[in-house]
């Protein structure tokens, strides 16, 4: 009987090295890491979000004054050759307005809306925009920067960063005695970070400082971008 549980014995710690070694063996013959890369990179484009809004006694009254601020909008833009394809309505609106008097609803007028986006690819263009966008009763929203290649920007961000996953790799390889093999997995994080906002508070403390004086032009502080990127990668040892 002793004889058949040591047999017995021998045999479960066989199979148990058949099945664990592969996956002790993988864990032992490669190497994960991972790569990171960063910069700081000077905008090149805006993109402005910004409302027109007309109220009236009427449906009809408020949406024809709507689409006279819409057409000088758009002429405007045209005459910054601000491209058609560059002017997106994102919303447009035209709803009652009701206000409560002893506890029931009184029909007040008509509010229309429309809200835009406006890709503006050259920067210099943007404070002359801003000021004369005002002009025709713009309200605007907020004004994101970034970058017009952004793919061709992001991919040599990502290069870096696998390069410096891979450094990385060779380095632990050579400590350990073994050299750098293939690549066997990769996690390509997204690139981060690639637009900057000036939102409405800090749209409007501008145009008030340039204010006092109708010919001084709206100065926009585009500052820098910080982007950074991150992968994952797996590396078979030699």
């Amino acid at each position: 009987m002793k004889h058949k549980l040591i047999a017995w014995l021998l045999v479960l710690a066989a199979c148990f090295a058949f099945y664990a070694s592969p996956t002790l063996a993988a864990e032992r013959d490669s190497i994960s890491v991972t790569g990171h890369a960063s910069a700081e990179v000077a905008p090149d484009m805006a993109v402005l979000f910004g409302s027109l809004e007309k109220r009236a006694a009427t449906a009809e009254e408020a949406r024809e004054n709507l689409a006279k601020e819409m057409a000088a909008f758009k002429h405007l833009l045209l005459v910054q050759a601000i491209p058609d394809q560059d002017i997106q309505t994102i919303h447009y609106s035209l709803q009652p307005e009701y206000r409560f008097e002893k506890n029931r609803r009184k029909l007040t007028g008509y509010a229309a809306r429309a809200d835009y986006k406006v890709k503006i690819k050259n920067l210099e263009k943007l404070s002359d925009v801003i000021d004369k966008s005002v002009n025709v009763n713009l309200l605007i929203d907020r004004v994101d920067f970034g970058l017009n290649n952004r793919s061709l920007f992001e991919n040599q961000l990502l290069d870096e960063a696998v390069s410096n996953a891979r450094s990385k790799a060779a380095v632990v390889a050579r400590a350990g005695g073994r050299s750098l093999g293939y690549l066997i997995r990769a996690s390509l994080g997204t690139v981060t970070g690639a637009t900057r906002t000036m939102n409405r508070n800090m749209m409007m403390a501008k145009l008030e400082d340039g204010a006092a004086m109708e010919s001084t032009p709206t100065e926009i502080n585009s500052g820098v971008i910080s982007v950074e990127a991150n992968v994952s990668l797996e590396f078979a040892l030699e």
